[in-house]
């Protein structure tokens, strides 16, 4: 069989097992097609693409930078995967990393909702709530019908004590979403801690 046809299977073989959650196997099937594809710079980002993506989803976050980063050194400007590695630097906690590859995804894609709302998510909680909150309102202009974004919005208003604009955004979210729990769960307490607040005061 050659190499073509061979990288073909595997790539089909990596889809199957990814769609299974037999991360290994999935894994491997990449591993065999960077191998193969030494003199194919496109075949082997995008089978770091491939491996890295599967690594983050099991939160093996070092062999996901690992792979994730030889995507980016193969095709530097492929917004998802200056996307996936700051997710990658999201959960490790190493938020310089994660806010500047989550930017230089927005640079080459701006019209991707998901990205600014990882930004905003990042940036609200450990720098300025306030941008945060930016990023995510202009996530929700790309996705209006976003309950995820406006829960978002709203945890970032009650972090910095605007209940009421909190309240807004999680009532948006709850008709769209009338039956999500933690949603529920969400208002009730947003509610709490506005009459709380107000006694303080």
């Amino acid at each position: 069989m050659k190499n073509e046809e061979k990288i073909k299977e595997l790539f089909q073989i990596a889809n199957i097992e990814t769609k299974k959650q037999n991360s290994s196997k999935a894994i491997k099937a990449y591993e065999d097609i960077i191998a193969l594809s030494q003199d194919d710079i496109r075949t082997r980002h995008i089978a770091h693409w491939g491996a890295g993506d599967v690594f983050l989803n099991n939160h093996v976050f070092d062999k996901a930078e690992y792979h994730l980063k030889k995507a980016i050194e193969l095709e530097p400007t492929e917004h998802s995967y200056h996307y996936l590695l700051g997710c990658t630097y999201t959960y490790t906690n190493n938020i310089e990393k994660a806010v500047y590859h989550l930017e230089k995804a927005i640079s080459f894609d701006n019209s991707i909702d998901i990205y600014w709302g990882q930004l905003g998510w990042v940036v609200g909680y450990k720098i300025d709530t306030e941008k945060g909150i930016e990023y995510l309102k202009k996530a929700l202009k790309l996705n209006p019908v976003s309950a995820k974004l406006l829960k978002d919005i709203c945890m970032l208003f009650a972090k910095i004590h605007k209940f009421g604009e909190a309240l807004v955004c999680i009532e948006e979210a709850l008709s769209i979403a009338p039956d999500n729990q933690e949603i529920l769960e969400i208002k009730n307490q947003i509610e709490f801690f506005k009459n709380q607040f107000k006694r303080f005061i």
